[in-house]
C-alpha cells in the first residue's frame, strides 16, 4: 500500500477518491501532523475522543471551519479583506451562536434549538416535504431524463426549509438565490470575485431572515422563526432557590442560528441524496432491492451518511498541550477531524469499504459529528432525504446514468463531499388507476 505521506491530502486528485490516502493514515498515523501546529485525526475512536471533549478542543472563534486553500492546504482563520469585510458589515452582526460556540453557552443556544426541531415539530414539515417533492419531480417526470441534483437533491431541501421559515412566495426565489450563492465560499477554492458575490448574498439573505424575525415578532404565524422568538435562554441557575435568569434571543441571535441550519437542513441534505443515489447506482442489485422495499430507505441512507459522509471534515483548536493517539500537540495547534475517514475506520465497522444494505451498527456513524456539537439537523436532513426517495421511487423506475458513472465527479472542496452534477435516464411508473387498467 502507498504510504500516506506520498498522497497530497489538498490535491484535486485526493480529494476526488480520499479513500485509499485515508486508509493509509488510519494503519500509519491516526494523528498526523501535515503543516505547521495542523493535525489530521483519521481514526473513529480517536475522532469521537477530540468531538466530545470540549474541554480541551475548542470549537469557538471559528475553529470549526477550515480555511481551505486548494493546493495550497489549510490557512488558519483570517479575518476578511477589506472589500469584502466592508460588505458583511451590511449585515446583521456576528454571532457565536452553535458552530462557533463551545459549552456552556453553545448549550443554552443548541437545547433552544433542539426544541424547534425535535422530532415532534420535523414530523410536522413531512406533508410539505412530500409536496415539494413531487412538485419537482413533476418537473422532469415526462422527460425521461435529467440531472437530479440540480433538479432535485439541490432543491428539495432548500425549498423544505424555507417553508420551515416561512419565506413569502413572493421571495422565494430571491431566497433560493441567496442561499446557493452565500455556501460557495465554503469550498474555499473561488476566486475572490466569486468571494465579494458570495459576501453579498450572504448579507443579503441575513438581512432578509431578520426582515422575517422583525415581522413574525410583530405577527406571529408559528414555525421555527416564531419558536426562537418566544424562546429564553438560561443565562443564570439559582442553586440556593432563588430565581433563575433568563433571557430571550435579540435578532442578531436568531439570524446566526438559522444561517447555520441553512447549512444543516439544506447543503448536508443535498450531498447526502446525490451520494445515496450514486451508492445505488453502482450497486444495481441494492437499487432493485430498494426500489420493491421503500422501507430499506432510512438504512440506506445511514449507510450512505457512513460511506460518503456529506461532511468530510472539520476544525477544533487545541487548548492545552496533550497527548493523543500517542502524538505530543501543542497548544494553540488545530486538529482536522476527518469525519469521512472515520466512518470507514476497519477497527469500528466490519467490511468498512463495502455499501451494505444488512449492516446493522450503521447508525453509530460520525457523519453527523458526535458529542455536544453532534448536528442539530439531524432529524430535519434524515426526513427530508427519505421522504425525497420515497418519493423519487414512488414515481420513477429503471434509473441509469446517461454516460459512465466513472466520469462523475465531485467539487474541490476539503469540506463537503459534492457531486458536480448526477444525469440520469428513467422510466416513468404509470400511476396507479393507469396500473389497474393495464391489468384489466
Amino acid at each position: 500500500m502507498t504510504s500516506a505521506q506520498d498522497y497530497n491530502p489538498f490535491s484535486k486528485e485526493t480529494i476526488e477518491c480520499p479513500y485509499d490516502f485515508y486508509a493509509a493514515m488510519r494503519n500509519e498515523s491516526p494523528v498526523m501532523q501535515v503543516a505547521d501546529g495542523v493535525f489530521f485525526v483519521s481514526s473513529y475512536d480517536l475522532i469521537r475522543q477530540v468531538l466530545v471533549d470540549t474541554k480541551r478542543f475548542s470549537s469557538s472563534n471559528g475553529a470549526a471551519f477550515l480555511n481551505f486553500q486548494g493546493e495550497q492546504g489549510l490557512a488558519p482563520p483570517t479575518m476578511p479583506p477589506p472589500d469584502i469585510a466592508n460588505i458583511l458589515a451590511q449585515g446583521p452582526r456576528p454571532r457565536n451562536t452553535l458552530l462557533t460556540a463551545d459549552p456552556p453557552e453553545h448549550t443554552r443556544y443548541r437545547s433552544l434549538v433542539n426544541r424547534s426541531l425535535s422530532p415532534r415539530r420535523v414530523a410536522k414539515l413531512e406533508p410539505a416535504a412530500i409536496r415539494v417533492a413531487d412538485a419537482l419531480i413533476d418537473t422532469f417526470i415526462d422527460r425521461g431524463e435529467v440531472d437530479l441534483v440540480e433538479e432535485f437533491t439541490q432543491m428539495v431541501p432548500l425549498t423544505v426549509v424555507a417553508i420551515a421559515l416561512g419565506v413569502p412566495e413572493d421571495q422565494l426565489e430571491n431566497y433560493k438565490r441567496w442561499s446557493m450563492d452565500a455556501v460557495k465560499v465554503l469550498a474555499g477554492t473561488v476566486s475572490h470575485e466569486e468571494r465579494i458575490e458570495s459576501a453579498q448574498a450572504s448579507v443579503d439573505l441575513s438581512n432578509f431572515l431578520a426582515q422575517q424575525v422583525e415581522q413574525a415578532r410583530k405577527n406571529p404565524q408559528g414555525g421555527l422563526v416564531e419558536d426562537l422568538i418566544n424562546a429564553h435562554m438560561l443565562l443564570d441557575e439559582d442553586v440556593d432557590g432563588g430565581q433563575d435568569s433568563y433571557r430571550g434571543l435579540d435578532t442578531d441571535e436568531i439570524v446566526s442560528v438559522l444561517n447555520q441550519l441553512l447549512i444543516a437542513g439544506q447543503e448536508t441534505v443535498n450531498y447526502l441524496l446525490s451520494s445515496t443515489l450514486l451508492l445505488l447506482l453502482q450497486n444495481p442489485e441494492h437499487l432493485a432491492r430498494v426500489e420493491k422495499d421503500h422501507g430499506l430507505i432510512p438504512a440506506v441512507l445511514e449507510e450512505a451518511l457512513r460511506l460518503e459522509s456529506p461532511i468530510q471534515s472539520i476544525g477544533r483548536f487545541v487548548l492545552e498541550d496533550l497527548e493523543l493517539g500517542g502524538i505530543a500537540i501543542p497548544k494553540g495547534a488545530r486538529l482536522v477531524i476527518l469525519y469521512g475517514c472515520g466512518n470507514r475506520d476497519e477497527n469500528r465497522f466490519e467490511d468498512a469499504a463495502t455499501f451494505s444494505l444488512n449492516r446493522t451498527d450503521a447508525r453509530n456513524h460520525v457523519g453527523f459529528g458526535a458529542g455536544p456539537h453532534y448536528c442539530v439537523g439531524a432529524n430535519l436532513a434524515r426526513m427530508e432525504s427519505r421522504i425525497a426517495l420515497e418519493r423519487l421511487f414512488a414515481r420513477i423506475t429503471n434509473l441509469q446514468p446517461t454516460g459512465e458513472l466513472q466520469q462523475l465527479s465531485h467539487q474541490y472542496n476539503f469540506i463537503f463531499r459534492a457531486l458536480n452534477a448526477l444525469p440520469l435516464r428513467f422510466d416513468k411508473k404509470p400511476a396507479p388507476d393507469e396500473e389497474q387498467e393495464a391489468a384489466l
